[in-house]
């Protein structure tokens, strides 16, 4: 799998709001229908994260000098990451690598 892409906090926020609500909904609604007789423990949980990540993000967003260290920390931590440009030519010899990543 590829490396994830890059992403904002306004995204990572509605994100995280949208996935709490998809599974408060979804328990409810199995609740409602008889399938379950409450609300799967584990996906509570789970929900509860997702919202205390809406409630981390609205935090970091109301204190100004936080978001500006975090922004700065962020693309200290990507260029880190970044890949080491390479001088390396390929091979003369046209020879192919037979391992499976090359695949």
């Amino acid at each position: 799998m590829k490396a994830p892409g890059k992403t904002t906090l306004a995204r990572m926020q509605r994100t995280a709001m949208l996935e709490a609500e998809r599974i408060e909904i979804t328990q409810d609604y199995w609740v409602k229908d008889g399938r379950i007789k409450e609300p799967e423990p584990h996906l509570v949980e789970r929900r509860d994260d997702f919202a205390g990540m809406v409630r981390l993000i609205d935090a970091i967003n109301s204190d100004q000098d936080l978001l500006e260290r975090l922004k700065r920390r962020m693309a200290a931590l990507a260029a880190e990451s970044a890949p080491a440009p390479t001088t390396e030519t390929p091979a003369e010899d046209g020879a192919a690598d037979d391992s499976e990543a090359s695949e």
